[in-house]
């Protein structure tokens, strides 16, 4: 696809397409199934290597990745699960009320995500905000597709199953996205910024702004255990902008004629 966008803004890093499909590319990176691999690495892999990823339900044996990428929801399967995730997600060993059964989670994780465990990812000050979080307001999919594929926007035709691009942006790239994508909506509020895992805002947040009456973009890349993942393929003033694919298309018709084409856009980049 020739993104008039990417025309236009010219980006430091490739924007990547969600795409979701029932077959992947002989040459596909994915992971190997049963071994750990965060979701974030195979946006990455798109956007600064210019690879297709894949994902299925087999080769994502995080739970939240699965349930960010929309390979169903196991958060709240059982009474166990929810505690667990409760705790996970607000203060770790401090939120659970199973400590023996949290702390075997802990000794079953990976050794470099034990300590996240441990701590919690603190994106709740309780566990009881993060459970109503988790029954409430996570977005929660189960496609009928096997495949998410992370693919590199200029390898994508117009004809696939785009659901969602990611543009990796740093903050002037940020601010001209942002004013394109308000200049096409009704209101003054064209951004979401959600509380989330990274993996779910640049996903499952951006498949539910998609089917809203007023398509949002969704901001991401705004927790430290995400940035951290991403610093050795990004920079430290990289966000994630993803645009559900109803807004991505709509911006594409007026970008030719936006705030890419102002005098003092063309000074801010140094294109005069």
């Amino acid at each position: 696809m020739e993104s008039i966008i990417v025309k236009n803004l010219r980006p430091e890093f490739d924007p990547v397409a969600v795409v979701w499909n029932d077959n992947i590319p002989e040459d596909a990176f994915q992971f190997k199934k049963g071994k750990f691999g965060c979701v974030l690495y195979l946006f990455a892999e798109a956007s600064v290597r210019g690879k297709i990823a894949s994902a299925s339900r087999e080769s994502i044996i995080c739970t939240g990745g699965r349930a960010a990428l929309g390979f169903g929801t196991d958060f709240d399967i059982s009474d166990e699960q929810l505690d667990l995730h409760a705790a996970l997600f607000s203060k770790g060993l401090q939120s659970t009320s199973n400590l023996a059964a949290y702390q075997s989670e802990i000794e079953a994780a990976p050794k470099n995500w034990r300590s996240l465990y441990e701590y919690g990812e603190r994106r709740h000050c309780n566990a009881e905000l993060a459970r109503e979080w988790i029954l409430h307001e996570f977005p929660r999919y189960d496609i009928q597709h096997k495949y998410v594929l992370f693919k590199p926007l200029s390898r994508t035709s117009d004809d696939e199953n785009i659901r969602a691009v990611i543009f990796p942006v740093n903050p002037v790239e940020f601010s001209g996205l942002v004013a394109l994508a308000g200049s096409v909506m009704q209101g003054a509020d064209p951004l979401r910024a959600p509380q989330g895992t990274d993996c779910c805002s640049i996903a499952a947040f951006a498949y539910a702004e998609a089917e809203s009456a007023a398509p949002r973009a969704v901001l991401g890349m705004l927790g430290s255990d995400g940035r951290e993942v991403m610093r050795r393929r990004f920079r430290d003033d990289i966000m994630t902008l993803t645009l559900p694919a109803p807004l991505f298309f709509r911006m594409e018709q007026e970008a030719d004629d936006c705030v890419f084409q102002l005098p003092s856009w063309k000074r801010l980049v140094g294109r005069v």
